[in-house]
């Protein structure tokens, strides 16, 4: 059964680890809340959805890490080599291993129903949601709002504008530092070795552990990838790098890097027949995203948000090209004066679940 409390203690260390290395001081942040505040603002709404696991649970997988006891997570390709003779010549020194890709709690959310008798022998499609800490509970976010995902999943299924939920599994990021600035989550998360790496490594380690803990159904139309930011392009990458595993993807607010675009522009072509759908906020004409959100500010300093969705804005419209290069179908909606935030995507996720799993 879900505990709240073990879940919440869980990301404690990391979100005060992260608001120790990033929060301003407190005299850079309430004038900022204050004036945000009293500024014209683009109207804030209510969370569509509530807040927790909705009508579904949550448990902890057996077995999180990340990494196996050797090396063989990452397959011998030309792009993890260099990683892969750095962890065969230290297999056996365990912090170098937990360097490259740390071990971490993965939950696992289960669609209302799945522990009853009557659904014994049912199986569920599987989605891998990137930033998982930030998917279901305002608690276990570290900005303090979450996309209430499983509020949306709950909706959708009352609303019965979804045949059948999935299964989601919850990968949740890492806060620390690799080195002074350099973040753990933007290599993961990147679109080179280091990401490449990281969906390796959920592909070989992870799903195998998910498909035989769970009734999972088999196949790449039964399982999605999700992320926002970064983490919409390791969405993306999962499918385009395994396309024999993974169906579609989902982006919210995609952060797009050239090296990703790059493949997608050769090897678009394997995206054909893939359920792809990626939003944005932003600059639209007149409407213009408001420059001090105070909400953007609690509980730690976000100063970027206000201009990150239009500064993101070219790399959305290379997607875009390169993916019409390919003929390959997908979703794009653009959310004018749209902020960079959990709160923005909470009042449009359910948009990106209608789309992986509501026309099946």
């Amino acid at each position: 059964q879900h505990d709240p409390h073990k879940i919440h203690n869980f990301f404690e260390y990391s979100h005060s680890q992260h608001s120790a290395a990033h929060i301003s001081p407190m005299y850079l942040i309430l004038p900022a809340i204050l004036v945000g505040f009293l500024l014209p603002q683009k109207p804030f709404t209510q969370p569509i959805f509530p807040n927790g696991a909705g009508d579904g649970t949550i448990e902890i997988l057996a077995g999180h890490d990340l990494m196996e006891q050797t090396a063989n997570v990452f397959p011998a390709t030309s792009t993890t080599e260099n990683i892969n003779m750095l962890l065969a010549a230290t297999s056996k020194i365990d912090p170098f291993r937990n360097f490259v890709l740390p071990a971490r709690q993965i939950k696992v959310w289960l669609p209302p129903g799945y522990n009853d008798d009557s659904n014994s022998e049912r199986r569920y499609p599987v989605l891998y949601c990137h930033d998982g800490q930030n998917a279901m509970y305002d608690s276990d976010s570290w900005t303090g709002h979450s996309w209430r995902m499983g509020g949306a999943l709950t909706h959708l299924l009352r609303q019965q504008l979804l045949p059948e939920a999935p299964i989601v599994v919850l990968i949740p990021s890492m806060s620390d530092d690799v080195l002074p600035g350099v973040r753990r989550r933007h290599l993961e998360y990147s679109d080179g070795i280091w990401g490449q790496a990281y969906v390796d490594a959920i592909v070989d380690n992870l799903k195998p552990r998910v498909d035989a803990a769970y009734r999972t159904k088999l196949g790449a139309n039964n399982t999605m990838a999700i992320g926002s930011s970064l983490g919409g392009q390791a969405a993306f990458l999962s499918v385009l790098r395994h396309p024999d595993v993974f169906g579609g993807a989902a982006g919210l607010s995609p952060c797009f890097q050239a090296g990703l675009l790059s493949n997608v522009v050769m090897s678009g072509a394997t995206l054909k027949e893939k359920s792809l759908y990626f939003d944005n906020g932003g600059d639209v004409d007149d409407i213009r995203v408001p420059l001090l959100d105070p909400f953007d500010h609690l509980p730690h300093w976000n100063p970027g948000y206000f201009w990150l969705d239009t500064q993101l804005q070219p790399g959305i419209d290379a997607m875009r090209t390169a993916l019409s290069l390919h003929k390959v179908s997908f979703e794009y909606v653009r959310f004018p004066g749209g902020r960079h935030n959990e709160r923005e995507w909470a009042r449009r996720i359910d948009k990106a679940l209608l789309h992986l799993f509501g026309h099946r």
